[in-house]
């Protein structure tokens, strides 16, 4: 009877813990993207799931979702905390509908490189910008680099500031990205990545603000002459969570989730701005024309976008100067 009793106790017990082993494994991680399942960034998401799944022992689920199969980058920002999505690595310009305040890492000539590669400004700038989005329950993890951004165009060979009036080009939404594109004379046209190539195709629109991959691998030849202002505009991808989630999971799985994306991070940005160089050897390998504004015509945009800057500082002069601040404590500037 004794024997019966301990056998029934055990069987009670691994049951309790195989329950237990069970509510802490169901943690899918719902990841969509509007990119292509062969751009870059889809690749880094791939890492992530295949690395988070690896530190938790497969507890927490990365659902990688591209090519806008599930939602847009726009739509699965507004579905986190719904529980249908955990997690969306958007332009940063997204997060501007959440906090306009976001808006000043999207300024003209605001972040460099080099700044972003210094490891105490780039923690500065995440947590500063997580703090205006965390009253919405979300949290910013990190910022990958997207682009020193170009502007692309399908039979417009430009080669100074006034060649741009008058055109329609796609841009990827944000207030900031718009009054600039606006200060410059040209129509800005939000549309999903995924659109821009037909709409180039059918003349709906002119041009392209994009990236290196974005020109190689979503609009190609469509676009054969690109135009780069150096510093104009170093875009990123902002890394959202939802933060209630994020806050539930158990402490070594949520370590587990932040720790992989701060390392993809850290080393992103130098492989981003490799991975440019070959995107651009490859169109020009094509026949496609590269031109790149010299100094004296970065100097006339930096003019010429100062305006925008001064306008965004004014009404958010918060933000501005703990950028600031962040520059000189880190020795960024």
């Amino acid at each position: 009877m004794l024997n019966l009793t301990r056998r029934a106790a055990s069987a009670i017990a691994a049951a309790a813990l195989t329950c237990l082993a069970g509510a802490v494994a169901a943690a899918d991680l719902v990841l969509p993207s509007e990119v292509a399942a062969t751009h870059w960034k889809t690749r880094y998401m791939n890492d992530f799931a295949e690395e988070v799944k690896k530190r938790t022992g497969g507890a927490v689920n990365v659902k990688v979702f591209p090519a806008g199969q599930l939602y847009n980058d726009q739509d699965a920002v507004a579905a986190l905390g719904t529980g249908a999505v955990h997690m969306v690595w958007p332009v940063a310009v997204r997060l501007e509908t959440i906090d306009p305040r976001t808006g000043a890492m999207n300024l003209p000539f605001a972040i460099s490189d080099a700044q972003m590669q210094n490891q105490c400004f780039n923690a500065g700038v995440t947590q500063l910008m997580s703090s205006y989005v965390e009253p919405r329950n979300l949290k910013v993890l990190g910022f990958l680099r997207t682009s020193d951004l170009m502007f692309t165009f399908r039979d417009r060979d430009v080669k100074k500031m006034e060649d741009l009036k008058g055109t329609k080009v796609r841009v990827t939404g944000g207030k900031v990205f718009l009054d600039v594109m606006r200060s410059l004379g040209t129509s800005p046209v939000s549309m999903a990545a995924s659109e821009m190539s037909t709409a180039l195709s059918q003349g709906a629109i002119d041009g392209v603000f994009t990236s290196p991959a974005g020109w190689a691998e979503m609009i190609g030849m469509t676009a054969k002459y690109a135009w780069y202002v150096p510093g104009l505009s170093v875009a990123t991808y902002a890394v959202v969570v939802d933060k209630a989630w994020l806050d539930k999971l158990p402490e070594a799985h949520r370590k587990a989730v932040t720790d992989v994306m701060a390392e993809i991070a850290k080393r992103q940005w130098n492989e981003a701005i490799e991975e440019d160089k070959k995107m651009i050897a490859k169109m020009t390998g094509q026949g496609a024309v590269y031109r790149t504004a010299d100094k004296a015509e970065i100097a006339r945009w930096r003019a010429q976008a100062a305006p925008v800057t001064k306008s965004f500082t004014e009404k958010y002069p918060d933000v501005a100067r703990k950028m600031a601040d962040l520059g000189k404590s880190c020795n960024a500037n």
